[in-house]
């Protein structure tokens, strides 16, 4: 990994935020020709804007129709995660809706792929229900005008490097996420099993309703009680792990996921990101 585009992005990123978003021309020139660029957000009808782009002067379409309908009011780095190729971008971000003047606070997750010193993929994750909801007026938005944010701003950390923990702990989750999805979700006593007694569960849907079983957890046992309300709630598609992200203490997993919702008999496919945190052979903390 050359360290010179690592250290561009990490720079865009500073820049992304003190900028307010007006520094998107810096990162369209960061990726190459034939670049994808790529959103949770599918394009959805609130959103045209994140629909998939393919070439450098496609993606700049993304960022017009972004400038159009949202004002940054921060953009906060947590982490940048480093494995070969891939960096994964951890942090939050606070948006107004200029159309409807609502505020979006979310956490976000950034996968770049490098290829020859260029970024050659971009995959956002964000809160987009909070975002479909801000850019309606009958939709039900409880983020205050000013949202203070979690990190501090330019107070990122970069964590790179494996060492024999990282593989260990990569095999394990590795073996327990196909044993989830070949036990369609009746497997949940396997991953308590690698927690820490007060390891710390969070999930980005927060315990909203009406899934509130996803709310903070911070004890194995609690654990148990949002594998409970999972089963309670959903019935497992599949949940296909596509690959990992490690370094040092972290693991993020990324999968493709399939569940039906029991109430509704409506069922949904959406991509997944799960970040793992390690110490001493159990896990520590855990985000989806």
């Amino acid at each position: 990994m050359a360290s010179r585009i690592v250290n561009d992005i990490k720079s865009h990123y500073r820049a992304w935020d003190r900028g307010k978003g007006t520094t998107s021309e810096r990162f369209v020139n960061m990726m190459a020709d034939n670049a994808t660029f790529r959103s949770i957000g599918a394009g959805a009808e609130p959103m045209l804007f994140t629909r998939s782009h393919s070439r450098k002067d496609k993606i700049r379409s993304y960022f017009k129709g972004l400038e159009q309908d949202w004002s940054m009011i921060f953009y906060n780095v947590r982490m940048f995660l480093v494995q070969s190729s891939t960096i994964a971008v951890f942090g939050e971000c606070a948006w107004k809706q200029k159309h409807t003047g609502k505020v979006v606070h979310t956490p976000k997750l950034d996968i770049l792929r490098l290829k020859r010193g260029k970024i050659s993929d971009f995959f956002e994750y964000f809160d987009n229900h909070q975002a479909y909801a801000a850019c309606s007026t009958e939709g039900v938005c409880t983020v205050p005008q000013n949202p203070k944010p979690i990190y501090k701003s330019g107070a990122s950390v970069t964590i790179s490097g494996k060492t024999a923990a990282t593989s260990t702990n990569v095999k394990m989750l590795k073996k327990l996420y196909a044993k989830w999805d070949k036990t369609k979700g009746a497997s949940a006593e396997s991953i308590i099993q690698i927690l820490a007694p007060n390891v710390v569960w969070g999930s980005l849907t927060a315990g909203a309703d009406p899934v509130a079983f996803t709310k903070m957890r911070k004890s194995r046992e609690e654990v148990g009680e949002y594998f409970r309300g999972l089963d309670q709630g959903f019935k497992m598609a599949h949940y296909k792990v596509n690959e990992s992200v490690a370094s040092g203490l972290y693991v993020l997993v990324l999968a493709d996921i399939s569940f039906t919702t029991m109430s509704t008999c409506k069922t949904f496919v959406s991509p997944k990101a799960d970040l793992w945190r390690f110490a001493r052979g159990k896990a520590t903390d855990f985000y989806e």
